[in-house]
């Protein structure tokens, strides 16, 4: 391989897991030659004993987990892009990392306990209040701005839409989202229209 045609790293995805679904949109808009694998690589267990994906392994050996972290660093690699991922302030900067975690820890888990956790009617019922208190805060924001931090479609739209994905078609979350039109059409609007998300999720509503 030439210089130009030699991934400068490796991710390593957990398939089907929203952690990881945004990775082969982000490569593929940034243009970055990143291959992307997943857990089952032997390779992955040594040089990750944590076992935690999303990771990333660069060509000369740096190593870099969890994936908001990793996000940020494929971002940066193309200072020229002008996506504006960030927004426009340091305010709305910080907007955008509370989302990203928000919806990297408070969403998922909530999420993935409907789906893998305890199947009692306690726990049911109890894993689906937190899902519904989640929810209405993106109906909170969504109610006074179009996108999750203003006016302007930022990572923190774009990460959540890839997050969501995965549970789209569970019946629990299609009865949610009737429930919540103003989140079911900022989805919609991102899985049809915003331009990294689309060619993945477009008609995914």
């Amino acid at each position: 391989m030439t210089e130009s045609t030699t991934p400068i790293g490796t991710i390593y995805l957990l398939i089907n897991s929203p952690r990881s679904a945004i990775y082969p949109a982000l490569i593929k808009y940034l243009g970055l030659n990143i291959a992307i694998t997943d857990n089952r690589q032997p390779h992955f267990s040594e040089a990750f004993p944590l076992h935690k994906c999303p990771a990333f392994e660069s060509k000369d050996g740096w190593k870099l987990h969890e994936t908001l972290a990793i996000m940020e660093y494929f971002i940066s690699l193309k200072p020229q892009c002008k996506y504006n991922f960030w927004g426009n302030s340091p305010r709305q900067k910080a907007k955008v990392w509370q989302w990203l975690s928000f919806t990297n820890t408070d969403c998922v888990a909530s999420v993935a306990r409907l789906v893998y956790g305890s199947s009692t009617p306690e726990s049911i019922t109890a894993n689906q209040a937190v899902v519904e208190r989640n929810l209405l805060e993106f109906d909170a924001q969504l109610c006074k701005t179009a996108y999750l931090t203003g006016s302007e479609c930022t990572l923190a739209d774009v990460f959540a839409a890839f997050l969501f994905a995965p549970f789209i078609d569970k019946s629990f979350m299609k009865t949610f989202l009737l429930a919540h039109p103003i989140t079911k059409k900022w989805l919609q609007n991102l899985f049809d229209n915003e331009k990294i998300v689309s060619p993945f999720l477009k008609d995914k509503i």
